[in-house]
């Protein structure tokens, strides 16, 4: 499931990557916009937890903000980016590997279509 949305109070434009945060091999505007949204795919871990699920962390590559939700069955890889050209847009992937259950991608979109911090919400199937 892919859902498309911003988050002005989670979107940071002043952002600047920390030294970790500077993606090798890359250009080094990639490394600026993930920095941006940042402060986002922080809350969304947060979130996910405080709403029982259960993930790894957050790593960064060169796709985005990466964290996996364990299941019984697979896992459930979300990646959240901002590279596809509308710079305040906000992407969030969320792909159920190996079996796992759809359940993380309903909860997601549950929790993201309730919060105030959440606007122009838009999911894909």
């Amino acid at each position: 499931m892919y859902f498309s949305l911003k988050s002005p109070t989670l979107f940071e434009p002043e952002a600047i990557p920390s030294v970790n945060e500077f993606l090798h091999d890359e250009p080094e505007e990639k490394s600026e916009r993930l920095a941006k949204i940042r402060k986002f795919a922080q809350w969304l871990v947060a979130q996910m937890e405080r709403n029982g699920f259960s993930t790894n962390g957050l790593g960064l590559d060169g796709d985005g903000w990466v964290f996996e939700v364990p299941s019984d069955a697979g896992f459930v890889m979300c990646i959240v980016s901002n590279l596809d050209g509308d710079e305040d847009n906000i992407g969030l992937l969320v792909t159920e590997i190996g079996g796992a259950p759809e359940t993380v991608a309903r909860g997601v979109e549950a929790m993201l279509s309730k919060s105030p911090e959440i606007v122009e919400l838009n999911v894909a199937r």
